[in-house]
């Protein structure tokens, strides 16, 4: 009687531990989860940096043009001048 009684407790305790196991990882697993949202959410963030940093160095390559052309006309009135 006594030995079914530890074995029965034994049951019990095993039961107990997996179940607490098991509780663990379907934490960790929503942790994880939410970390996954945040990563893809930060990515979004990221690629839109990128998009507006593209159009800056874009609108910037546009302004050089517009200072060259600029700087080769004054050098065109310059010589005009002389």
């Amino acid at each position: 009687m006594f030995s079914e009684e530890l074995l029965e407790l034994d049951r019990n305790t095993v039961e107990f531990m997996i179940e607490d196991m098991r509780r663990q990882i379907e934490e960790k697993d929503e942790q994880l989860r939410q970390l996954d949202e945040q990563i893809k959410q930060k990515d979004e963030q990221i690629r839109e940096k990128d998009e507006q940093l593209r159009q800056l160095d874009e609108q910037l390559r546009q302004l050089d043009e517009q200072i060259k052309q600029s700087e080769q006309e004054i050098q065109k009135m310059e010589e005009a001048e002389e």
